[in-house]
């Protein structure tokens, strides 16, 4: 190994030793996050030592950093990893396997690592986009919440499906559950899993856009219900990641206006 492979491995096991940076690795893995998102989880060591840890990061090639207007956007960097599983891990997988223990974290651990190689392979040619609705609907949170999970079947647009064979459209309100066409006979097209649910305020999403629908990319779509009155609110954001274009916010854009601002708004309102 030559003296600067052995420095910068030294850089990656020391960021990793850190609890603090592991966390703050798991985060930016789920999605890109700015600085800010990530001060707000740790509040209890402060900006300062937030701002440490992300540079030991930094240094270690273990993120990369994207400034876009007054923000700073943290993305993770799987290649530090990958080449520490390459040398350490995949020549001993024969051996392991032996043991059914082992095997478990081996597993595991290939899964993680596939998944940030996959996150760093949709960064070399990445663009991230935003939508943001606000839409004020006319019926209480309780009756918008049930309508949106429970009845997307019915306001959930036909001219949206990617089929001529799908017969439902379905969203499971639990942590790890299917946004999804189904087609029937056990087919269908996987739209997005469910990654956070908090009856009846928060449902978020994470999707993906195949070539076929303007990607490759991910998707985080967040919608959350806010009362008024005896109104409610349902702010959508959606933010994506990947090989995107500006058509594909102008499409996306004006398909999710026509889906909540038309059409799920006038049948939760209808419910009234």
């Amino acid at each position: 190994m030559h003296i600067n492979e052995q420095t910068e491995t030294v850089q990656v096991w020391k960021a990793l030793a850190d609890p603090v940076r592991r966390q703050l690795m798991d985060l930016v893995r789920e999605s890109p996050k700015t600085t800010g998102d990530l001060v707000s989880k740790f509040e209890s060591i402060g900006r300062c030592a937030v701002m440490k840890h992300l540079g030991i990061l930094e240094k270690a090639n273990l993120i990369t950093v994207r400034r876009e207007g007054k923000y700073r956007w943290n993305y993770i960097n799987a290649i530090p990893l990958q080449e520490i599983y390459e040398r350490w891990v995949k020549k001993y997988e024969a051996q392991w396997a032996t043991n059914l223990l082992q095997l478990k974290e081996v597993a595991e651990y290939k899964s993680n690592i596939d998944t940030l190689i996959e996150d760093t392979v949709m960064q070399e040619n990445n663009q991230t986009i935003k939508i943001n609705l606000e839409i004020p609907i006319k019926a209480p949170i309780q009756q918008v919440w049930e309508c949106l999970i429970k009845d997307v079947g019915i306001w959930w647009r036909k001219d949206f499906y990617t089929s001529t064979k799908t017969v439902d459209f379905i969203i499971e309100p639990v942590v790890g559950g299917r946004m999804y066409e189904d087609y029937g006979n056990n087919e269908g097209l996987l739209w997005a899993n469910v990654i956070i649910v908090d009856s009846p305020k928060v449902l978020e999403l994470k999707g993906h856009l195949s070539p076929q629908f303007g990607g490759p990319a991910f998707s985080f779509l967040r919608l959350t219900l806010e009362e008024n009155d005896s109104n409610t609110v349902l702010n959508l954001s959606d933010t994506v990641f990947g090989d995107v274009s500006e058509n594909t916010k102008k499409d996306l854009t004006s398909g999710w206006q026509l889906l909540f601002e038309d059409t799920f708004k006038e049948y939760a309102e209808s419910k009234s």
